[in-house]
């Protein structure tokens, strides 16, 4: 197994020393709450070699990220992780949040209790490094839809709004209270303000330790300090435990800190950037290699021999093994209750009003959703200035067809994959929060793009040109609602938003080809295509537009001795036979397609999981 020596091999306490910004009573409640990080090792996997040789080819390296780390904290004091990138700092935030995706042994103790994924969903927030926000919102309108989900069911709407008062007057944000939060596109509040809406978002279930990864990272250096003076401030006035981790901070914070480990800082020289290369390895060439290595050794080293890692040590021993007292062991009871989350259809309804007033807020957004089917209504127009009853109707009519069943799948991806993204993003940072499942999030998507699909298929539609005009307008709802998910299971399954665009298109394209019958008669291509086409939905909905279209239909047929179609029907035995008396099954069937679809989604998402976004 390979090791890698990490900066956090040294805890950051030890060699600048703690921030403590209050002595709280033991007897208060807020000086009770203790974190306790004993031993912890982390270990992940790495599978060595190119990607094409596949996930069975490739040799796996186990890698060591965490060694032995012991951190003791209370109530009242904000800790800082200190390293360069690729320490380890992150994987120990997800250790303590019980989110490490790899091997984690040692302990994690939260009053001296031995912390679970239930319990640190209780009492931790963790505020990851990228802000994931919908860009169309205020301020107080995300923290209000994000405190529905996050408080208990029976919270009141007054609860609510006095909650989100409170965190966006505890953050600095009144001022930007009622603004946009803005994006790449739309202009909004700042980018520290951003983070600061991120922590708030997180403050909501007032939880006792607060998790930060980088929350200055991007932030210029008067921004970094004034929330740095909030978070101090949460840890101070609030009683609250918090741990946040940060690479580069200004020196000035690093007068907070106290203590040192036989390599002093020189004059003039940032500390916090000194230490940081300290406990760093330099790996640019063998020798600097050697030499850092020893160094750092020798810092872990000492570390592990000192008084300050034994006292570490045999106070988290000693807390956890004390004798407990009848008030010690109610506060263990209440400690591991599970407060009642906001109910199914609470949690639906808030996802749906969320999606649907980001998108309302979007004026270029909600005209693609509406119009942009409809765009394609000049070209039904050309198609039926040139519709007759001749011969070379026939082949007119089969090109109407074939773009009415390739059009919406493909405007419907596109929709999807320009709108679906960020609400997948914040679908995976909330998930991670334990606040609602796949399942209810595609339920809310699902009715939220409903609407709009009925409006923009209806004006697609509003041109009539067959007998019977139900009919396509079904087909065409069926076919605009399976292009899109069907980018949402592929947006499920990759999370490079272009790798899904290339397979939406490749997949919706090759079955249109294949499986519809409009291009290429389905007798004449191989058989396991035609096999193939049987599991595919536009063998269904081509039968029923031909039949639609076709059934009934009168053609002139002047008889010069080459071969002519006298009526539709002819056309239909000729190349769709049955389609007609199927017509029920195949309703039935691009129904079944689209649900089964649908279905697929939810699987993929629940056998993805939820990735770690940072």
């Amino acid at each position: 197994m390979e090791t890698t020596t990490s900066a956090l091999d040294i805890p950051v306490n030890y060699i600048l020393g703690r921030c403590t910004f209050a002595n709280w009573d033991e007897e208060d409640e807020p000086a009770n709450t203790t974190l306790s990080i004993l031993n912890v090792s982390y270990v992940v996997k790495e599978r060595v070699g190119p990607w094409w040789k596949g996930a069975c080819l490739r040799r796996i390296r186990h890698k060591l990220v965490l060694r032995d780390v012991c951190m003791h904290m209370r109530s009242g004091q904000i800790n800082a992780i200190l390293g360069g990138s690729g320490s380890g700092k992150t994987s120990l935030l997800d250790c303590i949040a019980q989110r490490a995706e790899g091997t984690m042994s040692g302990k994690v103790y939260y009053n001296n209790s031995e912390c679970t994924p239930d319990l640190a969903q209780n009492f931790m927030s963790y505020v990851m490094q990228a802000d994931r926000l919908l860009p169309n919102l205020t301020v107080r309108e995300a923290l209000r839809y994000s405190a529905q989900l996050r408080l208990p069911g029976n919270a009141s709407n007054f609860d609510i709004e006095e909650k989100v008062s409170k965190v966006i007057i505890e953050m600095g944000l009144k001022n930007v209270a009622d603004h946009r939060i803005g994006g790449s596109v739309i202009r909004g509040i700042s980018g520290g303000e951003k983070r600061r809406v991120t922590i708030a978002t997180q403050l909501l279930q007032n939880p006792k330790i607060l998790l930060l990864d980088e929350p200055t990272s991007g932030l210029d250096s008067f921004t970094a300090r004034s929330l740095m003076a909030s978070l101090a401030n949460l840890a101070h006035q609030g009683g609250k435990i918090v741990l946040l981790t940060i690479h580069q901070p200004r020196s000035e914070i690093f007068r907070m800190f106290d203590q040192e480990l036989g390599y002093p800082c020189p004059t003039y020289t940032n500390p916090t950037d000194f230490y940081v290369d300290m406990a760093s390895v330099d790996r640019r060439d063998n020798e600097r290699n050697e030499e850092s290595s020893g160094r750092v050794k020798e810092l872990t080293d000492a570390y592990a021999a000192s008084m300050v890692h034994k006292d570490v040590v045999y106070e988290i021993i000693e807390d956890t093994m004390k004798p407990t007292t009848g008030r010690q062991l109610f506060a263990q009871k209440f400690t591991h209750y599970r407060p009642q989350k906001s109910s199914f259809f609470r949690t639906l309804f808030t996802l749906l009003g969320r999606m649907t007033l980001n998108v309302f807020r979007d004026r270029a957004s909600y005209l693609s959703r509406v119009f942009l089917l409809s765009l394609f209504v000049p070209f039904i127009c050309v198609f039926l200035g040139r519709l007759g009853t001749n011969q070379t109707s026939v082949q007119d009519r089969i090109g109407l067809l074939y773009q009415s069943s390739q059009v919406p799948t493909f405007v419907a991806a596109l929709n999807a994959i320009g709108l679906f993204p960020p609400l997948r993003d914040l679908y995976y940072r909330e998930g991670r929060d334990g606040l609602y499942g796949c399942t209810t999030f595609l339920l809310a998507y699902i009715l939220h793009i409903l609407p709009f699909t009925v409006i923009s298929t209806a004006i697609f539609c509003s041109v009539p040109h067959t007998d019977h005009f139900l009919h396509y307008c079904i087909i065409i709802l069926f076919m605009h609602l399976f292009g899109e998910i069907m980018s949402v299971l592929l947006m499920g399954a990759f999370m490079n938003t272009a790798l899904a665009t290339s397979n939406a298109s490749i997949i919706l394209s090759a079955s249109g080809l294949m499986a519809s019958g409009f291009l290429r008669n389905l007798e004449k291509m191989l058989p396991v295509f035609q096999w193939a086409a049987w599991g595919n939905i536009f063998k269904y909905a081509g039968e029923i537009l031909a039949a639609n279209e076709f059934h009934n239909l009168k053609l002139n047929c002047k008889n010069n001795g080459t071969f002519c179609f006298t009526s539709g029907d002819a056309y239909l035995a000729l190349v769709y036979p049955e389609a007609v008396d199927n017509m029920t099954r195949n309703f039935w069937a691009v129904t079944g397609f689209t649900s089964a679809t649908f279905i697929c989604v939810i699987a993929v998402f629940k056998i993805r999981g939820i990735p770690n976004l940072s």
